[in-house]
């Protein structure tokens, strides 16, 4: 989809001459011309045959492309007509309606002191589950639905941070955090796809209880960095229905949950298990799962490799997704949620120094807001603070791919290997 900001209007209306502030999208968000393109006559031509009718435009851009002048409008009115969160779940009302814009506040020390307390929260919450698994006396998932609603909340209240501080590869790989991870960037994901609240915390909960079978097998199972034998990988693919069964009796798990739980590791073109479904017969909430598992996946360190670097990470999932592994509608919204740099991430700017990804940018995938190490919170608004490369996180040990390997690569998220 394109930004929730933009103009949409005709190309007939773009005007010879004008040269565009900020990149021009087409209605799913995909980039047609780049910011600083000259419009020609010629350029015209190409967009109509590509069968673009209508595109998509920075408000800021109007006058420039068009020679209209936008109505001028007071930040209190645009407020005024904007849906609030009250504080409860209103489920006609889309969640990204309802985002807190602190696109050029910085990054609050307070709010990640709360997300990380909430991951520590979520995992005390897991190990009472564990423990009622084991003695069969697991009968409620309320635990789990107060942790989806406390991170939702959170989403509404900073949507980058969140992202940033849950989704970023982590030195904890546990089950429990790899479970909040797939969670909140469900959420995220969800969010930004312009679900409601219940849509989003139920793909909250199915994240959070998709592998809770795991529970009940060899602990092995849990660890990313085992290999399996093709008898134990026989074993270990029947987690899904196995997690199923743990909630079946519980009345207050919703239908699609249950439906969804089952699914999280089915890929679009049927290549994943339990079942091998293929494309929408595959649940929404499960799809969406699926694309966010693949991600952690990748930059979650494995029997055969480092981590991968963010980065990288999202080159791959984009190249997998022209093998149709994967949603193409999820893949699109994966990338508004993280940018090509994704949030958290780390990078190394042209000056030498090096930076921390914190916000998306509203007008393009590439140009997002950067923290450098001195401190100073910087745009690549100048040469200085063009983005040269991804680089490993402190403390990590993170590996970059290739465009030319991500080519050559066939890696099936299904298999949880990938051959570099």
């Amino acid at each position: 989809m394109s930004r929730p900001d933009s103009i949409e209007l005709p190309v007939e209306r773009l005007r010879v001459g004008a040269t565009c502030g900020y990149p021009i999208l087409d209605h799913n968000g995909v980039m047609l011309l780049g910011s600083g393109t000259h419009i020609t006559p010629a350029v015209l031509a190409q967009l109509r045959d590509q069968g673009t009718d209508t595109i998509a435009i920075e408000p800021r851009d109007l006058a420039e492309l068009t020679g209209t002048q936008r109505g001028r409008v007071s930040q209190a009115e645009i407020a005024s007509e904007m849906p609030r969160f009250t504080g409860e779940w209103d489920e006609s009302i889309s969640l990204k309606d309802l985002l807190t814009d602190r696109s050029d506040e910085p990054l609050c020390d307070a709010r990640t002191a709360r997300l990380k307390q909430g991951v520590a929260t979520a995992k005390a919450r897991f190990d009472q589950i564990n423990r009622a698994l084991q003695t069969r006396d697991f009968d409620s998932t309320s635990s789990l639905n107060m942790t989806s609603d406390e991170f939702a909340r959170s989403i509404i209240e900073d949507f980058d941070q969140t992202v940033g501080v849950i989704g970023s590869a982590s030195e904890d790989l546990g089950l429990e955090n790899r479970s909040v991870q797939l969670a909140v960037m469900g959420m995220a994901i969800a969010i930004e796809m312009g679900l409601d609240a219940p849509t989003s915390l139920e793909i909250g909960l199915t994240g959070l209880l998709h592998d809770i079978g795991l529970y009940l097998l060899d602990p092995k199972f849990r660890d990313p960095t085992q290999t399996l034998s093709d008898s134990e990988r026989w074993e270990y693919e029947k987690h899904p229905i196995i997690a199923l069964d743990c909630i079946a009796a519980i009345p207050e798990t919703p239908a699609s949950v249950r439906v969804a739980v089952q699914q999280v590791h089915e890929q679009y073109d049927g290549s994943g298990y339990p079942r091998g479904l293929r494309g929408p017969r595959t649940h929404l909430y499960a799809r969406i799962l699926n694309v966010v598992d693949a991600y952690i996946q990748l930059i979650t360190p494995s029997k055969n490799r480092a981590g991968i670097l963010p980065h990288s990470a999202i080159g791959m999932i984009l190249h997998q997704a022209t093998r149709r592994i994967f949603d193409p509608d999820v893949v699109r919204a994966l990338l508004n949620t993280e940018s090509l740099y994704p949030l958290g991430s780390h990078v190394e700017l042209r000056s030498g120094s090096r930076a921390t990804i914190i916000r998306r940018s509203p007008h393009s995938y590439a140009c997002p807001t950067l923290l450098r190490e001195d401190g100073v919170r910087v745009h690549e608004d100048n040469s200085e603070n063009r983005i040269i490369r991804p680089v490993s996180a402190p403390k990590m040990n993170q590996m970059a791919i290739t465009a030319s390997q991500m080519m050559s690569i066939k890696w099936n998220p299904a298999e949880n290997f990938v051959p570099v």
